[in-house]
C-alpha cells in the first residue's frame, strides 16, 4: 500500500543523512500523511507520494541545469582552472590538438579517463599516496603522469602541457575536468544492441467474465474446489462482528489460492459492495451469498423444498472463459467443424494421440500453434482464417493461445451410445446382479418372468 507510520518516516530521513529537526520532521510527515477508510494506522504516511515528489527533479529539465550548473563540467572549457595563464596564441592552439588527438585515441582504443584515476582517488584504505580528499577528483602531478595511457602515442612535453592546463592551485592535477570535456565530444559508451520492446496490440474480445459478477466468479470457485470461506474469516474477527479490514479480505483469498483469479478491479467492485462506512468489509453477507449455491437459509422452515446440487454449469464461470462470438462466426466455425468431421469419418483416423503427444501435463490445453501443427500434418488444408475460427471458439481460458481440444475432440469426434455405455460402466463401482422382488411399487404381484429373470432362462 506504500504506507509507514511516522516513527519509520522520521527513522529512515535520518538514514539518509538529511539533518531535519524533530519539527521539520513532523511537519514533512503530517503532509504526506492519508486518512480514509483503507488506512489502518499506525501506517498513515504515504512515503510512495513523498518519493514521487522527490523524484520529480530528475524529470525537471530547469533543474537539472540548476544542477550542472554547480559542477565544473558544465560547459566545454569551463573545467579548466583559472590559475593557468595563456601565453601566447600558439600554445593555446597546440594544447586544443593535444586534447583532439586525446580525445581520437580514447575513442579508437575504447579508453576512459576516469576509471584509470579511481583507486588512487576513492581507495578506502588509508595510503600515504592518498595526498587529496577522497572523491575530489584530483592525483599529483607524479600519479597523473604514471597512469597516463597514451604515453608512447604522445610526448612527455604534450602530457606536462595537460598537466599545467589542469593543475590546481595546489600542484595537483584535476583529472575529472580532463575527463569531463573528453566525454563531451565521445559518444555514449554502451555498444548499440537490437532490442524489441512490448507494444500490445489492442484487444476488442469481449470474454464471457466481463459479464459474469465477481461474486459469482468466487462462488463458481468456490463450488469446484468445495471450500468454506466462513472459518478462514472468523480466524481475523474474534468478537464475532461479522466485519474485517480489506487487508485481511486479500490474505483470505491467498490463503485460500483464490488471489490469483481475481485481479485489481474486481476487488474494488468486491470492495464496493460489501464495504461499510467504517472502512470495514461484511464477510458474513458476502459468505452468505457465497453459500447460496449450496444451501439456502431457512431451509427448516420450508421442509418440502428440494434443492439441486451443485452441476457442472455452476462451475462453468470458474474453469471458462469463452469469446462472445456473432452469428456469423459461429455458422463460419460450424461449416469448418463439418469439414473436419467429414474428413475424419471418411479416413478414420485418430486425432487424440496427436494432441496428447504435446499435452506432457493432461491439462486439456495446447497452444494455438501446436494446434495449427496437428492440422498441418494430419493434412486437413486448413488456412489460417479456419484455424482462426475454431480457435476463437475452443480458446476458453481467457486468452487467445490455449485451445481446449478435448471440448474440440467431444464435437469433432464423439463416441458412441454404446461406448459411451461401456466406458461408464467401467469407470462406475461394482454392483452384483440382484433379482427383482415380487412386489413392484404398487403393492401388486409381478409376473414370473418380470420378477426373476434368471428363472425364465432355465437357470433354476
Amino acid at each position: 500500500h506504500g504506507r509507514c507510520s511516522e516513527a519509520n518516516f522520521s527513522r529512515a530521513i535520518g538514514n539518509l543523512g538529511m539533518r531535519f529537526s524533530e519539527a521539520e520532521t513532523k511537519l514533512l510527515s503530517a503532509h504526506f500523511t492519508e486518512h480514509g477508510p483503507r488506512v489502518s494506522k499506525p501506517s498513515v504516511v504515504n512515503y510512495m507520494h513523498f518519493c514521487t515528489e522527490v523524484d520529480k527533479i530528475f524529470a525537471d529539465e530547469v533543474s537539472q541545469e540548476n544542477i550542472r550548473s554547480m559542477f565544473m563540467s558544465s560547459s566545454p572549457g569551463s573545467t579548466v582552472m583559472s590559475s593557468f595563464v595563456a601565453n601566447d596564441i600558439e600554445e593555446e592552439e597546440r594544447f586544443l590538438h593535444i586534447l583532439h588527438r586525446l580525445a581520437a585515441l580514447c575513442k579508437a582504443k575504447g579508453v576512459e579517463i576516469k576509471p584509470l584515476y579511481t583507486d588512487l582517488d576513492r581507495s578506502s584504505t588509508p595510503s600515504p599516496s592518498m595526498l587529496n580528499p577522497r572523491r575530489g577528483g584530483k592525483v599529483t602531478r607524479q600519479q597523473f603522469k604514471r597512469n597516463f595511457p597514451f604515453k608512447k602515442e604522445m610526448t612527455d612535453s604534450d602530457i606536462e602541457l595537460l598537466c599545467d592546463k589542469y593543475a590546481t592551485k595546489s600542484g595537483d592535477v584535476h583529472f575529472m575536468a580532463m575527463h569531463n570535456e573528453i566525454s563531451e565530444v565521445l559518444p555514449d559508451p554502451a555498444q548499440p544492441f537490437p532490442s524489441s520492446p512490448l507494444h500490445l496490440r489492442p484487444d476488442d474480445t469481449e470474454w464471457a467474465h466481463a459479464s459474469i459478477s465477481v461474486v459469482q466468479r468466487i462462488q463458481a470457485k468456490v463450488v469446484e474446489k468445495r471450500i468454506r470461506l466462513k472459518e478462514q474469516f472468523q480466524d481475523f474477527d474474534a468478537l464475532r462482528k461479522g466485519t474485517c479490514t480489506p487487508g485481511q479480505v486479500k490474505a483470505v483469498f491467498t490463503i485460500l489460492n483464490l488471489s490469483k483469479e481475481i485481479d485489481r478491479n474486481d476487488f474494488e467492485s468486491l470492495l464496493s459492495m460489501f464495504l461499510q462506512d467504517d472502512g470495514l468489509f461484511k464477510y458474513q453477507a458476502f459468505v452468505e451469498e457465497v453459500d447460496k449455491a449450496f444451501t439456502r437459509k431457512g431451509l427448516e422452515l420450508d421442509p418440502l423444498a428440494n434443492l439441486e446440487m451443485p452441476s457442472p454449469e455452476h462451475t462453468s464461470p470458474a474453469r471458462r472463459n469463452t469469446m462472445r462470438l456473432s452469428p456469423s462466426k459461429i455458422a463460419k466455425t460450424g461449416r469448418v467443424e463439418l469439414k473436419i468431421r467429414s474428413f475424419v469419418r471418411q479416413r478414420r483416423c485418430e486425432m487424440k494421440p496427436m494432441f496428447t503427444d504435446f499435452d506432457k501435463a493432461n491439462r486439456g490445453y495446447v497452444t494455438r500453434n501446436q494446434f495449427h501443427r496437428i492440422v498441418s500434418i494430419m493434412n486437413m488444408d486448413l488456412d489460417e482464417k479456419a484455424v482462426g475460427y475454431l480457435c476463437n471458439t475452443y480458446c476458453d481460458f481467457g486468452n487467445h493461445s490455449d485451445f481446449n481440444y478435448k471440448r474440440f475432440l467431444t464435437s469433432i469426434d464423439p463416441p458412441a451410445r454404446d461406448v459411451e455405455t461401456a466406458m461408464l460402466e467401467m469407470t462406475s463401482p461394482f454392483m452384483a446382479f440382484r433379482p427383482k422382488l415380487y412386489f413392484n411399487g404398487r403393492g401388486k404381484v409381478m409376473a414370473k418372468s418380470s420378477s426373476s429373470p434368471m428363472l425364465s432362462t432355465g437357470i433354476w
